[in-house]
């Protein structure tokens, strides 16, 4: 019989907010990348033999007889759907992929299944002057894994497909496992609740909702709003360099003095997904080690001062982040407002091999109003918003995006 595997604390906190969230599809996750140069064989083996190494990729949820949360482990042949759009011009191939993501991430994901934990899908597109082209797509809960994670696992597959079979079995990674006990120890559960308690003390006197509910215009079931606007070249070099702090701070400040002119509070508690690697053999690990930390900002009389601020609470933040969540929810009240800092699409180059992130389908917001702001100092990023209709109106969420971007530009401005 197959030992048990213990969930982890992120893990234990993603499957309680995903129990009680009201979009049964708020957690699921869709992936992509655009590989070239590739056979499309090599690449759909490199996928099954990536997914069979990594044993946080296989954990199926079960309750034992005193109802905790246990894990036991699901099939490793993980098989893969294939299309072929190679008939299609370019344009309609892509349009194409980008459908079927939009209507995988919109479905919900049955985490209590017996089924694979994550699921492939090739789909050949017409080829490229440097050969085979592929989009390489995978399917999974944000119990399995975090963006970080998804990183590794795509550059493992293109560095698997780059390279001749092979034949020795391969070792699991059993690294998660060992992570994920040590993070509900005892010892562990002390320290989340002293970091809990510190977070409390900081927040105390911010306004952790500072949007008041239009409890009049009742929700329809599901319902929320999207706004997005492109970003033109973001270079936080000269700010960052001057003031010592690192491109998060300059996009935190930005939202903060945003949210802070829109509803009148100069002391708000943003939410920032923050990992919890720690280590640099950490970094190395597939699976989920993000928590939601809760981020005080004070409003401060000068765009330096404040970012010089927003560094200092994201530090403290990061070193806090552990805490436990049912603490945090009591004391602190559950996130209004989530702040996710994503990384740009960008190409990769490994060897012959290139490959490029697909643009992630939208999706709805697992909190009242939940942003994401990617951003590069040569190419375009973007600013999107998702809220649920009790929480703003599509007039806010434009006049919120616009604000943030103008305070984006004139705290990069050089000169």
């Amino acid at each position: 019989m197959t030992q048990p595997r213990t969930l982890s604390a992120p893990q234990e906190a993603i499957l309680e907010a995903g129990i009680s969230h009201p979009d049964p599809a708020a957690y699921t996750m869709v992936n992509a990348i655009i590989v070239d140069g590739v056979p499309a064989k090599a690449l759909r083996q490199a996928a099954t033999g990536t997914a069979a190494r990594h044993d946080a990729l296989h954990w199926i949820l079960n309750l034992d007889d005193r109802y905790r949360i246990s894990a036991g482990l699901g099939p490793t042949l993980i098989p893969a759907e294939e299309t072929d759009l190679r008939s299609l011009d370019p344009a309609d191939a892509i349009a194409t992929v980008e459908a079927w993501m939009a209507t995988q991430r919109a479905a919900a994901y049955d985490i209590w299944g017996s089924g694979p934990r994550i699921r492939f899908a090739l789909f050949h597109l017409p080829e490229t002057p440097s050969g085979p082209s592929t989009v390489c797509a995978l399917m999974t809960h944000h119990l399995y894994t975090d963006e970080h994670a998804l990183q590794l696992l795509w550059t493992e597959i293109v560095r698997r497909a780059g390279i001749p079979p092979i034949s020795a079995p391969i070792s699991p990674d059993l690294r998660y496992g060992r992570w994920a006990e040590a993070s509900t120890s005892a010892a562990a559960a002390t320290s989340a609740r002293t970091a809990a308690e510190a977070v409390a003390q900081r927040c105390q006197t911010h306004e952790t909702r500072p949007y008041p509910e239009y409890l009049e215009r009742l929700p329809a079931p599901n319902g929320y709003g999207q706004q997005a606007r492109a970003l033109g070249p973001v270079d936080t070099a000269d700010v960052s360099a001057r003031l010592s702090v690192g491109p998060a701070a300059v996009y935190v400040a930005a939202v903060a003095q945003a949210v802070a002119e829109q509803t009148g509070h100069g002391r708000i508690v943003l939410h920032m997904p923050m990992s919890l690697r720690r280590t640099a053999a950490e970094a190395g690990i597939v699976g989920c080690f993000v928590a939601s930390a809760p981020l005080p900002i004070r409003l401060e009389p000068t765009g330096d001062r404040l970012v010089q601020h927003c560094q200092q609470a994201l530090n403290f933040a990061s070193r806090h982040a552990h805490a436990r969540p049912g603490l945090l929810s009591r004391s602190v009240g559950r996130p209004q407002i989530s702040l996710a800092i994503e990384q740009p699409v960008t190409t990769r180059r490994l060897g012959p091999v290139t490959w490029s992130s697909f643009a992630a389908p939208n999706a709805g917001p697992k909190h009242p109003l939940s942003l994401q702001l990617s951003a590069s100092a040569t190419g375009p990023g973007r600013l999107r918003a998702s809220w649920t209709s009790a929480s703003l109106t599509q007039e806010q969420a434009v006049d919120l995006l616009e604000r943030t971007t103008d305070h984006l530009n004139r705290l990069t401005a050089k000169g």
